[in-house]
């Protein structure tokens, strides 16, 4: 009788390990890059940080369905003054919203933001709720500013939101570290970039 037993929990554990689906950490869920622009990797990041940034994004995207990355730049907004009528107008300051040649691009799902909170952005608010989203994750740049704010504004929206660390850079290791533990703490969930190289 016990044989029976042990044969059977060995072939429970057998049919578990081979035949279950097991969820992948990226697998139907949404993903973010937040301002991979030139004006940030040529004036707020050393040639070191951003290379390494941009490549572990491009990994990141390159894990995920071309058809769930989702592409946020920053609007710039130039203050100007004339003789003439307008004397003051404002512009937008199209080349610091390129993005850095390096960054992959898989599609064409770009929208533009004026705020650190990337959900103030309607066009992306409209995008998530045809998409019927749920899941979003969220990298890219500062951890301290946009990534932060964007992270808390997605989870008091509903969604249930993760980050990246390995492909967040932040002012300095230390500041990032210390944003990461304050996001833990408020429900934000992490995903290990070395988890990833399996999928």
């Amino acid at each position: 009788m016990k044989r029976i037993g042990v044969l059977i929990s060995i072939f429970c554990l057998i049919y578990i390990s081979c035949f279950s689906q097991k969820k992948e950490p990226l697998e139907d869920k949404l993903l973010i890059v937040l301002d991979i622009q030139e004006y940030y990797a040529n004036n707020k990041l050393s040639e070191g940080s951003a290379q390494k940034l941009i490549d572990s994004v491009n990994y990141v995207i390159s894990k995920t369905n071309p058809n769930n990355v989702i592409y946020i730049k920053s609007i710039h907004k130039l203050l100007n003054l004339s003789l003439s009528y307008p004397f003051v107008f404002v512009t937008h300051d199209s080349a610091a919203m390129v993005f850095d040649k390096r960054l992959k691009i898989v599609n064409n799902q770009i929208f533009t933001k004026e705020e650190s909170n990337t959900f103030t952005s309607k066009g992306l608010n409209v995008f998530l709720k045809e998409k019927n989203a749920k899941e979003i994750i969220i990298i890219g740049l500062m951890a301290e500013q946009c990534v932060y704010k964007s992270l808390i504004a997605g989870k008091n929206l509903g969604y249930d939101m993760y980050a990246i660390p390995g492909a967040i850079i932040g002012e300095t290791p230390k500041s990032k570290d210390k944003v990461m533990r304050e996001l833990i703490n408020e429900g934000i969930r992490i995903i290990d970039i070395n988890i990833l190289s399996n999928q």
